[in-house]
């Protein structure tokens, strides 16, 4: 039987949020007397929560409530790197005064709420929520702390969540593990349109509902991890990694790269080769 255990949240010195790089890191089902967030950066795992689940993946922003018994798992064989904040009741109240009754909307959901933002906006967070580990408790501190706060929870008051439930569509689900694998993102809109058997029309229209992004955005961002995973450990050719990837302009390739990383495909290499 999973132990369920009673989390208290402790300030004092350690700052206002938590990195956690694994689900071996995290704690078994518990609940608590506070409110919290946290974000996903990186991977892929599964939220347990009030006995169903939610998939979440790099920009996921999930809201928890007091008493939402909760834990995480292994996402088949994936895991992920998230940062966790324990709202102190103070500030929680605070933010209740910004935002007034629409905050009990987020209460009144069955599981806790699941959104997805984008990549511009979750590095801009994961940017703050690390400048927030490891402080020391302060007048200005406890105001960057309650801009980031305010910040967050406007994302959960306008955005929609994923579903009424928290979970994706199975259909949805088969397609995210099927274009997981390399031979199926390097096909690209053709194999992903195959695999879910729906319209293109649809799928475009249900990845915005669900993923707020599209097909070949998705596609894309698969391609680029994989070109990175490619350039951090084989010796292969920047231009023969485009063309394994699925890009066919090397020019178009690094552009792309660029603006999803944040460095050249040869920055990467080149930081990959001192490591080694």
């Amino acid at each position: 039987m999973i132990r369920l255990i009673q989390r208290e949240l402790k300030m004092g010195g350690r700052g206002f949020t938590i990195r956690q790089d694994s689900v071996g890191e995290t704690y078994q089902l518990h609940c608590h007397d506070f409110y919290e967030f946290f974000l996903v950066t990186k991977g892929r795992a599964l939220h347990v929560v009030n006995d169903t689940y939610q998939i979440v993946s790099r920009g996921s922003l999930v809201f928890v409530r007091p008493d939402d018994t909760h834990c995480y798992d292994y996402y088949k064989s994936q895991d992920f790197s998230f940062y966790n904040s324990g709202i102190p009741h103070a500030y929680y109240e605070k933010i209740c005064g910004y935002y007034g009754s629409r905050m009990q909307s987020l209460d009144e959901l069955p599981v806790s709420k699941h959104i997805h933002i984008s990549d511009t906006l979750t590095r801009r967070l994961e940017e703050q929520l690390s400048s927030l580990r490891d402080v020391q408790v302060t007048p200005e501190t406890e105001l960057q702390y309650l801009l980031l706060l305010s910040e967050v929870m406007y994302c959960f008051l306008t955005e929609d969540s994923l579903s009424e439930d928290g979970q994706l569509p199975d259909w949805l689900l088969r397609v995210l593990d099927e274009m997981a694998h390399p031979e199926n993102f390097i096909e690209g809109l053709p194999r992903l349109l195959c695999i879910a058997n729906y319209s293109q029309e649809y799928v475009n229209r249900e990845f915005q509902r669900y993923l707020h992004t599209t097909p070949t955005r998705y596609i894309n961002e698969q391609r680029l991890k994989y070109a990175h995973h490619l350039l951090c450990t084989t010796d292969m050719l920047i231009v023969d990694i485009c063309e394994a990837c699925g890009f066919h302009n090397l020019s178009h390739f690094y552009s792309r790269f660029r603006e999803y990383f944040g460095c050249s495909p040869t920055a990467v290499r080149k930081e990959a080769a001192a490591q080694t």
